[in-house]
């Protein structure tokens, strides 16, 4: 089978399905093959709906997962190990880090 033929099959495949739809859709639903064209759009429905739900999750649990692991390195430093390690004051020896490394190059004891 060539490309123009799949092409052609493809397009009288839409307009049957575009017929089917425009007739179910007219009021004449309770006809048999209506019903069938209902169930199978209700699957595809079910299926689309399937995959946005499972996309959505998706992002609420990487979303969760990041938070929980900003909330797990928070604990990390909790208030009282910070208390420990916090600079409070003015220190009169406390050079720039700029100062340090040039004193270290002139002496390098």
């Amino acid at each position: 089978m060539n490309l123009d033929q799949l092409v052609a099959q493809v397009s009288k495949d839409l307009q049957w399905v575009s017929f089917l739809a425009q007739y179910c859709a007219s009021g004449n639903i309770d006809k048999p093959i209506c019903r069938d064209f209902m169930w199978w759009g209700i699957a595809a429905v079910a299926v689309v709906a399937v995959f946005v739900l499972w996309w959505i999750l998706g992002r609420i649990s990487r979303a969760y997962r990041n938070w929980a692991h900003k909330r797990e390195l928070a604990k990390v430093a909790d208030e009282e190990t910070m208390r420990k390690h916090v600079w409070s004051g003015y220190s009169p020896e406390a050079k720039a880090s700029s100062e340090q490394r040039a004193q270290k190059t002139r002496n390098p004891a």
